[in-house]
């Protein structure tokens, strides 16, 4: 079980210490997608691209990485966030060139007080989807970065974020 806090990031930043891209309440489309996308936040960065739903769910969480519906404060129906985030990158990489294609990472925020009781270590900075508080994502994107860049032979240059940011700005409805 993994146990997040409450925001105290009460801005509409991230604040990172790193050169990123930020694009916020997104409502994307494009010839090649089937439904117009919402994304709260993409952020774009050097060693990756990070795709941030936030999620206003209290209480206890309880699901499964393959259940489409989660519960939340034990009765509160939703669609299982991993999946929705996942369906979202799945959609990017249409549009987007191959190269791109490793660097998508699904981030879930939760911006209320919850405990989290889904299988699997969702906190992993091995991994490449996380269940975090709002107020951990900061952290964990510089974390990854730092340690994607020293991995990666071939990170995203500045100009390339330029380019990315530009074109999901052109793309926002």
């Amino acid at each position: 079980m993994v146990h997040a806090l409450t925001s105290l990031d009460n801005e509409n930043t991230l604040n990172l210490k790193i050169e990123n891209r930020t694009l916020t309440q997104l409502n994307l489309s494009h010839r090649t997608l089937d439904d117009e996308l919402m994304i709260d936040r993409i952020v774009f960065t050097s060693g990756g691209i990070f795709v941030i739903q936030y999620n206003e769910a209290r209480g206890m969480i309880d699901g499964t990485q393959e259940r489409p519906i989660w519960l939340s404060d034990g009765d509160v129906r939703m669609k299982n966030p991993l999946q929705e985030n996942e369906k979202i990158i799945q959609a990017l990489k249409k549009i987007l060139p191959p190269y791109f294609h490793d660097y998508f990472y699904s981030i879930v925020g939760f911006k209320k007080r919850v405990k989290i009781n889904v299988p699997g270590n969702h906190k992993n900075i091995e991994g490449n989807q996380w269940l975090l508080s709002e107020s951990e994502i900061p952290e964990y994107i510089e974390r990854i970065i730092l340690k994607k860049n020293v991995q990666q032979e071939k990170p995203i240059k500045p100009h390339h974020l330029n380019i990315l940011e530009r074109g999901f700005s052109w793309m926002n409805k």
